[in-house]
């Protein structure tokens, strides 16, 4: 019985794997690298691991915390931070296609991080509680409205945000909270091919001070700098004035009532 039950389960595990590789596979476009088990890993021209972990201030553990990963992708940071102890991962996007490739790894990985099809502008403590660790990632300069995010972001978080951004500098001005603004988009990261592929969601590439003056006019406080330095990425950190514990939204008092 025991065999022939072990059998089964390997026949099952098996199944799996090779539908999770199919899935995919299937996929004409990955952005995240991600290691997945079998050992699988997702062709995403962005490699996380290597060119931003390092970097990006996420720390070693995060037992107990309630966490939010905005603009998750395909959810590296997410089953990272799940990985470092997490209680509750919660991650959001606005492209469907993000999100449904998030749920191909987060069944993979057997995660019980969720991923929702929503943007920055939707948070709220109502609808989404609040968080002990805000993750805001390769999301700002993407936004029309970068200083209302940072608001709603502030309203969600409980703790901490770790900030990512790229940024513009003009030298001669480089101690002037100044932002370039494209009203068009403007050339990004490669296409399937390697080609470069052009990105009609990126607004405005601030200089440093002008990220910094936009999470202090938020409301954040002691906003430190975690990473600055040539040809790695620029990462801040701000706290909330007052901290608490992050709590799940109460499912009896929804939007709604």
């Amino acid at each position: 019985m025991s065999v022939a039950k072990n059998e089964n389960q390997e026949e099952t595990e098996a199944s799996f794997r090779k539908w999770i590789q199919q899935q995919v596979e299937a996929e004409s476009y990955w952005f995240q690298k991600i290691n997945l088990p079998g050992p699988l890993v997702t062709s995403g021209w962005s490699d996380p691991a290597t060119e931003k972990l390092p970097f990006y201030g996420l720390p070693d553990r995060l037992d107990g915390l309630r966490v939010l990963d905005i603009g998750c992708a395909e959810g590296f940071f997410s089953f990272e931070a799940e990985r470092r102890g997490a209680a509750e991962v919660v991650a959001i996007d606005s492209f469907p296609d993000s999100v449904r490739r998030f749920n191909i790894c987060r069944a993979a990985l057997d995660s019980k991080a969720t991923a929702y099809l929503a943007n920055v502008y939707d948070l709220s403590p109502r609808t989404f509680g609040t968080f002990d660790l805000v993750l805001f990632f390769g999301v700002l300069y993407h936004l029309r409205h970068p200083l209302l995010a940072l608001e709603r972001i502030l309203s969600v978080c409980s703790g901490k945000m770790l900030l990512q951004t790229a940024i513009y500098e003009d030298p001669g001005h480089a101690h002037i909270p100044m932002s370039r603004f494209y009203p068009r988009g403007m050339d990004s990261g490669p296409d399937k091919d390697g080609n470069p592929l052009f990105d009609p969601t990126i607004f405005w590439m601030p200089n440093r001070e002008c990220v910094r003056a936009l999470v202090d006019c938020a409301g954040f406080e002691n906003i430190d700098t975690i990473c600055d330095a040539d040809h790695i990425p620029f990462v801040i950190r701000g706290e909330v004035p007052t901290k608490s514990k992050g709590t799940a939204p109460d499912q009896m008092k929804a939007p709604w009532s």
